[in-house]
């Protein structure tokens, strides 16, 4: 098992044996046709000090101290964080029960659809903001304190204490593979726009596990096939794209499976998705033999309407842009594959079909559920609604890609549950 535990949330041995006994009888696959790989995937693991989770508050924390945030004020009085929670702005302990599991299970690959930094800044030099929150002017002469408050220094801050969460997965043996988010590469009090600047502190603090080679080559057992640096979104080409979007939209094989990692917040063009380029990209794919096809991005092609939701033109790329969403749609049904994302905090699973196909669909996954403030603060009818979740996938010798979701609720105390079982992706 993993090196650390969750002595706050009062687990005892017994869950872990749980955990173990569930996994081995869960993963053992018909020598007939064996599994070959496993992954698993989750997102949405920041914390937000403006708006927290009531699960997480404890009343004796609210008020000790401030919370750093990007807003340009810089801090927020602690709404009743743990200190830690508080500096790092991460959900801990909810994303260290997710990895430990998953690390229980033997995923060789973990897919982290975003929104692993509260972020939401503009990750270049000091700034300062005027009165009315829009213009920003730099800061000439730039004091410690003025470099301590950035927003730069909070995104890297932010970003190492994740990278320190991972890490312990990485090194038990599960390959971890970012995708960016709107909080990774928006800035908030600048429109809910994307920024250059935010794009590459993402390459800066990401880039190495996009992908290292040798590594992903240990851990996995084979190397990532048909990886290139140069298989990106074309700049000013179909996508409307107008920056560098090297290693924040990306491909690779593992076998005769192929995983594409697609950003759904590029600069200039928010809420949209690169079909052009992930339809070119899964039609060599195809070519190429690949008998499974799985696409990973942070915000959901379609928003999953749960009980009392009231969705904004930001919740989806369909509630941003219906015709762009649906020729994306087209492509994932098109080529049989499979639709992982977060952003919305919440686990749904559900399967849309084709606009041009109407009798063709495809599974669209949630699981924005790793530890951020969840979507709604109600019971919805829908217990799995308020749970942190997450969905591992055994891809079988045969080319069977079979998905079997789990979580737990916030108090974290009680055990794990299956969500859904033995949902066959590649029918």
């Amino acid at each position: 098992m993993f090196s650390f535990k969750l002595k706050q949330t009062g687990l005892v041995a017994s869950f872990a044996l749980f955990a173990a006994v569930n996994a081995a009888q869960v993963f053992a696959a018909p020598s007939a046709d064996p599994v070959v790989l496993t992954f698993s995937t989750v997102g949405d693991s920041r914390e937000d000090p403006s708006f927290p989770d009531p699960s997480v508050i404890n009343n004796a924390q609210i008020g000790v101290g401030n919370c750093q945030i990007t807003s340009g004020a810089g801090l927020n009085p602690n709404p009743g964080l743990s200190g830690q929670d508080c500096k790092w702005l991460q959900n801990t302990a909810a994303l260290s029960m997710i990895l430990d599991n998953i690390h229980s299970q033997k995923s060789k690959l973990l897919f982290f659809n975003g929104d692993m930094i509260m972020g939401y800044g503009k990750a270049g030099v000091p700034v300062t903001r005027n009165k009315t929150g829009v213009s920003e002017v730099a800061i000439a002469n730039p004091q410690v304190s003025d470099v301590i408050n950035s927003d730069l220094m909070q995104f890297y801050k932010q970003y190492g204490f994740w990278r320190g969460m991972v890490a312990n997965l990485m090194e038990g043996g599960t390959y971890v593979v970012p995708v960016p988010g709107n909080h990774e590469t928006q800035c908030k009090r600048c429109g809910k726009a994307s920024q250059v600047e935010n794009e590459n502190a993402w390459r800066d603090n990401m880039g190495d596990l996009i992908l290292d080679t040798a590594r992903f080559t240990g851990i996995v057992g084979s190397a990532p096939q048909n990886f290139s640096l140069g298989n990106s979104p074309v700049i000013n080409g179909p996508d409307n794209i107008t920056t560098d979007q090297t290693q924040l939209s990306y491909s690779f094989d593992v076998g005769n499976a192929h995983f594409a990692v697609i950003n759904t917040d590029p600069v200039g063009h928010d809420g949209h998705a690169p079909t052009a380029w992930l339809t070119a990209d899964l039609a060599a794919a195809q070519s190429r033999g690949a008998t499974s096809m799985f696409v990973f991005g942070h915000k959901p092609a379609f928003y999953y309407s749960f009980v009392g939701a009231v969705p904004s033109s930001t919740a989806s790329l369909n509630n941003n842009d219906a015709s762009a969403a649906e020729a994306f749609w087209d492509v994932i049904v098109s080529h049989k594959a499979t639709y992982f994302s977060g952003h919305e905090h919440i686990y749904n699973v559900q399967q849309f079909a084709s606009t041009s196909k109407p009798s063709l669909s495809a599974y669209q996954v949630i699981v924005g559920s790793g530890g951020s403030p969840f979507e709604t603060s109600v019971a919805t009818g829908t217990a799995s609604d308020r749970m942190y979740a997450w969905a591992t996938v055994q891809i079988h010798q045969s080319g069977k890609a079979v998905m079997t979701t789990y979580g737990f609720d916030p108090t974290m105390a009680n055990p794990v549950q299956k969500l859904a079982t033995s949902v066959v992706l590649n029918r």
